[in-house]
């Protein structure tokens, strides 16, 4: 159950779904990047996002 519960965690979201998301938009839209990798923003903007969803416990930013 541990396994099941770290699988969808919001840091794995962060990093496995959100970080290639960003990457891609951030080529497909033509972002200057300033020679970093894009996937490396992506993985940074990701792993933000879900280090404080981690820790706040919700991915709103307002809990109820």
């Amino acid at each position: 159950m541990k396994l099941f519960g770290l699988l969808f965690s919001p840091m794995v979201f962060g990093l496995a779904f959100l970080a290639p998301l960003l990457a891609q938009s951030i080529t497909a839209l033509g972002l200057p990047t300033a020679g970093i990798n894009p996937l490396w923003i992506g993985f940074i903007v990701g792993g933000a996002l879900g280090l404080s969803a981690q820790l706040r416990g919700s991915w709103f930013w307002i809990k109820p």
